[in-house]
């Protein structure tokens, strides 16, 4: 698997992980607060409803990555279950983007943000392994 030595390929892997918690959790919150205020009409409850618990799972994989992130000498044994806990919030976004894109609702900038969005995840994957790979060496 690919494994990185630093995070942007500037930051080590620590810091990286760090600044990537908070803006998990960050982009999660206002994720919420766009859908709440500004989608009522656009897309149903269904939808809304999965893009919530995507959010909220978000936030999880956002906390449990900060603890370990703050405290690597004790807490390493949180990193698999954060890059479980990301990769079920993939799953979930793509379900969210699959059913949004079955009903001819998805605009072009929803499509690019979709693929952004995915592409975030998986590089925050590939990160948090290395950061595991690291410590655990």
């Amino acid at each position: 698997m690919l494994v990185f030595n630093k995070c942007c390929c500037c930051v080590p892997l620590r810091q990286g992980c760090i600044i990537m918690g908070y803006v998990m959790i960050l982009l999660s919150f206002h994720e919420i607060y766009w859908m709440i205020l500004y989608t009522d009409a656009m897309y149903c409850s269904r939808l809304k409803k999965i893009w919530f618990l995507h959010n909220q799972i978000k936030i999880l994989a956002g906390v449990l990555l900060l603890a370990c992130a703050h405290n690597p000498q004790t807490m390493t044994f949180l990193l698999p279950l954060q890059i479980v806990v990301n990769l079920t919030s993939l799953i979930i976004e793509l379900i969210f983007y699959l059913l949004l894109s079955s009903n001819d609702l998805i605009p072009w900038s929803a499509a690019l943000l979709s693929f952004l969005s995915i592409g975030w995840t998986v590089y925050g994957v590939l990160v948090v392994y290395s950061f595991f790979q690291e410590m655990d060496h």
